[in-house]
């Protein structure tokens, strides 16, 4: 799948309305997305009773979203309040609709105990190229999918970032800003006493706009009203990781070098003050639970056997590459097609959706939408300018011994440039290659010996 990051740049309202106007066609289709998330679309009973009961749920949805979220957006994150209010007007949606959304979310949090989601992290000792990265999967119904963007936000007077989001969303579910700083989302369900009725993915986009270390992220949290529970992955260019646990009014965290050079976290509590406030280890779902595949089990089994099987994959203490973390979020566990309980998710409601690799230092996110097992990813960067133009470039790959070494394109047309992102099998002596990407005509590399080119995707020449 392509995936073109949308630039939104300047104001709140002005970065909204960039992302409303690009993602207007989609949002037009939201309340398709709805009933299918819900169930309820096909061409059954259950369809036929879907499209009779589509807009009495959609008014209603929206109307109760609003009612609880739309007071505590405006009073605690009126910057983030505006960004919506700008995609309502780019894309001609209600605002009221754009409710939905967040309401989804903290019922996920709040009512319906989600266990979806996988994430990973390395420090910089762990790294075999001596940088930290986070690793995750996202798990989703897959109608959620056409719903999914990438978006390069540079909000006036506050950090830039990249984020991988949802068009209705003002928030995002993870990504990096200009000081390193990055941030991933996974669902949890902890109990607590809610300060503001505010979804998590406004709190992540606060993070990325504010913070720029791990530390000032732990400290944001500490202080910021919210609702709702999460496990946030963080890491920063200093190779600093670390696990937070957070719930409504009450946070654990686990850090990496205490914890060893890898972090892992699904969707269940490892820390004993937030294994206090979770789920109990043997709540069961309902026996009329939806889809019946889950009625009966354990809350907590995918999570614990997806967090065990990630904590087994890396306990072997082998310095581990991009290359690596791509194969562990594709993991089947020996399992051919997967299942509810593997890495790449394969269950009856949940499915792995979209994947990402997050590097702090480069500020870049390696990402693909659909299953990790079958998708590429596309590597998304920071450093190009707005608006710079995406092109293709032919040529060879070299190694340049200078300062320690790092790798360049040679292209046909006598121009080099030093490649920025893109994966470990990229970098190969004499590979000729094909290079998609945007060039960085701002600054030089290591040098001065040529500009950086900042690789979206590549293929084989």
């Amino acid at each position: 799948m392509s995936i073109a990051p949308i630039e939104c740049t300047g104001s709140h309202r002005e970065m909204g309305e960039a992302q409303g106007r690009a993602t207007a066609e989609t949002l037009a289709r939201i309340d398709d997305a709805l009933l299918e998330l819900a169930g309820l679309a096909g061409d059954g009973l259950i369809g036929r009773a879907g499209k009779l009961l589509k807009p009495i749920m959609n008014k209603g949805l929206s109307l109760v979203g609003t009612k609880l979220l739309e007071g505590a957006l405006r009073e605690h994150y009126p910057a983030q309040y505006e960004r919506l209010e700008g995609i309502a007007a780019g894309s001609g949606v209600s605002l009221r609709q754009l409710f939905v959304g967040p309401a989804v979310e903290l019922l996920l949090n709040q009512v319906v105990p989600a266990r979806a989601c996988t994430a990973v992290a390395i420090t910089r000792e762990g790294s075999a190229n001596g940088e930290p990265i986070i690793a995750k999967n996202f798990d989703y119904p897959p109608a959620a999918l056409e719903m999914y963007i990438a978006r390069i936000s540079r909000p006036t007077e506050l950090a830039a970032s990249v984020d991988i989001t949802a068009a209705p969303m003002a928030g995002c579910h993870e990504g990096v800003n200009e000081y390193g700083l990055a941030v991933a989302y996974n669902y949890g369900h902890f109990s607590g006493k809610a300060t503001a009725r505010v979804s998590i993915t406004t709190l992540v986009q606060e993070l990325l706009e504010q913070c720029d270390s791990v530390d000032g992220a732990i400290e944001h949290l500490r202080e910021r009203p919210r609702d709702g529970g999460a496990l946030l992955m963080l890491a920063d260019g200093g190779g600093n990781i670390a696990s937070v646990e957070l719930g409504p009014d009450e946070l654990g965290v686990r850090r990496g070098r205490e914890s060893g050079d890898v972090l892992v976290h699904a969707n269940h509590a490892v820390t004993e003050i937030m294994q206090e406030r979770d789920v109990p280890r043997e709540a069961r779902f309902p026996r009329w639970w939806r889809p019946t595949e889950m009625a009966g089990t354990r809350f907590h089994e995918s999570s614990e056997q997806r967090h065990a099987r990630a904590q087994q994959i890396l306990d072997d203490g082998s310095p581990l590459a991009a290359d690596d973390l791509r194969a562990l979020l594709a993991d089947h566990g020996g399992n051919e097609g997967g299942s509810d309980h593997t890495i790449c998710r394969h269950g009856p409601y949940y499915v792995t959706t979209c994947s990402v690799l997050l590097f702090p230092r480069r500020r870049q996110v390696a990402v693909m939408f659909g299953s990790p097992c079958t998708a590429r990813f596309v590597t998304l960067s920071l450093h190009a300018s707005p608006g710079a133009q995406m092109a293709s470039y032919t040529g060879t790959v070299k190694k340049n011994d200078l300062s320690g070494g790092f790798w360049e394109l040679h292209t046909d047309g006598g121009d080099s440039y030093q490649l920025r992102g893109g994966d470990d099998s990229l970098r190969v002596e004499g590979q000729r290659v094909e290079v998609s990407g945007t060039v960085d005509e701002g600054g030089f590399g290591i040098g001065m010996t040529g500009a950086y080119l900042d690789v979206a995707s590549w293929k084989a020449a």
